[in-house]
């Protein structure tokens, strides 16, 4: 038999084959692992600054938004929270004033805006919306201790109804006045709705116009008001307002909503805050 004797350098690369190939395998792992973080970090959705929900709105309106306990609070508050993680983001409030808020969110100020918003077709000429996340009425608040009679809408065409400017609730209250339903119309500045509260009280006006649930949540706080009515053939639908160059974010946070609405999570927030 023939004795042969295998070359040194043969053994080496015999050797080195295996390692080889794991070097191989570790650096294709590295590298898909690289990747993907690449791709998480990249910006999936247009935001004013990559992953941050910036949320404008005003914490003047409960249940939606309020300040309590030096914290930001409400319904609207905790449905951004959920719709941001969602999304893979993280929310940002930044307060605000209804009066200018839409314009701002015209500017593109925000990459959103809440605060009990309804959607109105002059509205939408200027800024896009989400799917209504609810429609709800505008409810009437009356003191029932100071005008027990006063039962139902009809019972209001000598009322002086307070509402705060540029509103549904303003815009609803002259077309009252326009049909003779109600007497007058006594506005207040956004920010001042707990004034009018105080003059109903105190009777210097006869009844409060706001949306529910926020006008149920304000005759709570002071003893013997009341909702005892609502505004017929006047829904509002009320939804979260964007810039019109973001369809792409409209659209992820359909989506959110959507999923909210089929899993429960929008239903627990709804109930938390006696929202419908």
């Amino acid at each position: 038999m023939k004795n042969e004797h295998i070359p040194a350098i043969a053994i080496v690369v015999v050797w080195l084959a295996p390692l080889r190939l794991f070097l191989l395998a570790w650096m294709a792992i590295c590298g898909l692992v690289i990747g993907e973080s690449a791709a998480a970090a990249e910006p999936s959705l247009p935001t004013l600054h990559p992953g941050v929900l910036r949320i404008g709105t005003y914490f003047v309106n409960p249940p939606f938004e309020y300040s309590a306990g030096g914290k930001h609070v409400g319904f609207e508050v905790d449905l951004m929270r959920e719709v941001a993680d969602r999304l893979g983001l993280r929310p940002t409030f930044v307060g605000t004033r209804w009066e200018v808020i839409l314009a701002q969110m015209e500017a593109h100020r925000y990459d959103c805006i809440v605060g009990g918003i309804t959607i109105t077709p002059a509205r939408q000429t200027t800024l896009d919306y989400s799917t209504p996340y609810v429609t709800t009425t505008l409810d009437i608040i009356v003191n029932t201790v100071r005008t027990p009679e006063i039962r139902s809408l009809g019972d209001l065409k000598d009322a002086v109804v307070g509402v705060q400017a540029a509103t549904t609730d303003y815009d609803a209250a002259l077309r009252l006045q326009k049909a003779e339903q109600i007497k007058g119309v006594r506005v207040y500045p956004f920010d001042r709705i707990a004034l009018a509260i105080t003059d109903l009280a105190a009777e210097r006006i006869t009844a409060v116009m706001k949306v529910h649930p926020v006008a149920v949540w304000l005759a709570r706080q002071t003893p013997g008001l009341r909702v005892v009515a609502h505004v017929p053939d006047d829904p509002q639908p009320l939804g979260i307002g964007f810039n019109k160059q973001t369809p792409a974010l409209v659209a992820a946070v359909d989506r959110v909503l959507a999923d909210m609405k089929k899993d429960g999570a929008y239903e627990r927030l709804a109930r938390k805050w006696g929202v419908p």
